[in-house]
């Protein structure tokens, strides 16, 4: 699943809209909306706020190992 798409997924099942998804990290009502639109990536800070919006956790995973990734 591609970055982007799986932003949508998060929002979607988490049951938030995307302006709602924008204000709880902070930003404006459009930002999440506009970069959906743009096809930009987001910088993997914002992704991990996005996540943690949605109820997610962003991990990176190798051979059984997990490591949670956390906002600063």
């Amino acid at each position: 699943m591609q970055t982007l798409e799986a932003i949508r997924h998060m929002c979607d099942t988490s049951g938030q809209k995307i302006a709602a998804v924008s204000k709880a990290i902070g930003r404006s009502r459009a930002f999440l909306s506009n970069m959906l639109t743009r096809g930009n990536n987001p910088r993997i800070d914002t992704l991990i706020e996005i996540a943690g919006a949605c109820g997610y956790k962003v991990e990176l995973v190798r051979d059984g190992e997990r490591i949670e990734l956390e906002a600063e």
